[in-house]
């Protein structure tokens, strides 16, 4: 029988089941005061290649998180709550989004996002691709704790 090594490459990509106790017990990366999100599938942990998937947790009056998302596709998928995102373009353009439990938004990389608040708890799976090769490139120490979760 050989020893089985988690911290080596590839040792965690295999089929498996991701049951909701275990992304209960993920570290939560924390944007702004009262939204945060845990990534309970990456390429630090798992050994994903082409995509991350996570839970956003937002308060009711949570403050607004923004960000430029340029080398990746990203979806939200709303199991709880509502979410209203501010999107704009390259040129300036800006729409706005809302999606309610059961709804799903699709943003593509190239445009400026901004969750705001609903007045609502909300609860949203997201996922994004391809995985980025850097890891969380604006959070390098959750990007090690995720590392560290490899068993």
């Amino acid at each position: 029988m050989t020893d089985y090594d988690a911290s080596a490459p590839d040792a965690r990509r295999y089929p498996r089941v991701i049951v909701p106790d275990e992304i209960d017990k993920m570290p939560r990366l924390h944007f702004n005061t009262g939204i945060e999100t845990n990534i309970f599938l990456s390429r630090e942990r798992d050994d994903a290649r082409y995509f991350r998937h996570g839970y956003c947790y937002q308060e009711p009056d949570h403050l607004p998180y923004e960000w430029h998302q340029q080398d990746f596709d990203e979806t939200h998928y709303v199991l709880k709550g509502k979410i209203h995102l501010v999107v704009e373009d390259a040129a300036g353009r800006v729409v706005v989004l809302e999606a309610v439990e059961g709804e799903h938004i699709y943003l593509p990389a190239g445009y400026r996002y901004r969750l705001e608040a609903t007045g609502v708890q909300t609860v949203f799976f997201w996922t994004s691709g391809p995985s980025p090769r850097v890891g969380v490139a604006d959070a390098p120490d959750f990007s090690r704790e995720l590392k560290s979760l490899r068993s």
